[in-house]
């Protein structure tokens, strides 16, 4: 019963939810305090079994198999979603490792998605989540295809953990800086003609062509706010992660969905009105629902972990 009570914790937007599904569906009657002290039992079992064993993969040498097998190049995908813990808004680092290909449009589609999130040290998540695309792909012969918005702490995890992946900032979050730009220079009816201009730039791999395009708009005026100002420097310094028409003809995603769905899903079970979470119980919810996300054989394999040690 135990795991089926984890289960529903995860799946469901709060405890008192859970209480309701397992007595509706099941029959069982299940306080929350119960509910909630086995979630944060388990949970921290899952969190520290994890985490031991990818700090001691680094820093002793691999010695363990990975869980599936190697693939010469495996998605990986990173953001943030912030949550309230610990008094305050704080984010919570989350990633997802995934197998992609040709979808039945052209498009790039992608399978086999596994997530993984942590609340705390970014070094710790880039341990984690070595730790996680080892066993799900990448072992120490795969490459990394690293989708993300540029943020230097994605940078710091594949220069550390995997130096030979490809970096690709992610489509949408390139074009995000475009629109800020475009509406604080032109307003909500007139960025669209500049944007558009840009976009095909962008879109053709001529990064430079962008920076220009911006750094123009800059001088039409001095006053402008601080995130536009930087707009200029945040294309020049990622100009070798948006070639996009070299990504695009080796089949590599260029949107980070993946991973946004995780955001979605744990700002779905963590952000409901009133929660307020402490970190270690944060830690354990979100180590429960990563494995919930990722599908019945890595939820299979949770369950094993927390049953063994407990």
């Amino acid at each position: 019963m135990v795991e089926q009570i984890l289960w529903v914790a995860q799946a469901t937007s709060s405890y008192r939810e859970a209480a309701e599904a397992m007595e509706r569906l099941a029959g069982i009657a299940v306080s929350k305090s119960t509910i909630h002290r086995q979630v944060a039992e388990y949970g921290k079992v899952l969190v520290e079994k994890g985490q031991q064993e990818a700090q001691e993969m680094w820093e002793s040498g691999v010695t363990a198999e990975p869980r599936e097998e190697v693939r010469e190049e495996v998605g990986i995908s990173l953001d943030g979603v912030k949550v309230w813990v610990d008094g305050g808004w704080h984010e919570v680092k989350v990633g997802c490792c995934f197998d992609f290909g040709p979808g039945e449009q052209g498009e790039v589609k992608a399978k086999g998605i596994s997530y993984v999130g942590w609340y705390g040290e970014v070094e710790e998540f880039r341990m984690r989540m070595w730790w996680h695309a080892y066993h799900h792909g990448m072992g120490l012969d795969g490459k990394g295809v690293v989708v993300g918005d540029g943020a230097t702490w994605i940078d710091g995890f594949v220069q550390t953990y995997c130096p030979d992946g490809v970096r690709i900032v992610d489509w949408y979050h390139a074009m995000e800086h475009l629109w800020a730009l475009g509406r604080e220079a032109y307003g909500d009816e007139g960025a669209s003609e500049w944007v558009k201009k840009v976009e095909e730039k962008l879109w053709a791999g001529e990064v430079e062509e962008v920076v220009l395009a911006c750094e123009q708009v800059l001088r039409e005026r001095q006053e402008w706010s601080e995130a536009a100002q930087r707009v200029p420097g945040y294309f020049h310094e990622r100009a070798e992660q948006m070639r996009y028409p070299t990504f695009r003809a080796a089949g590599y995603p260029i949107g980070s969905g993946t991973v946004e769905s995780e955001c979605k899903g744990l700002g779905w079970r963590c952000k409901g009105r009133g929660q307020r979470w402490k970190e270690e119980g944060l830690q354990a919810i979100i180590a429960l629902r990563s494995a919930g996300m990722s599908g019945s054989k890595e939820w299979k394999w949770a369950w094993e972990q927390m049953t063994m040690a407990a």
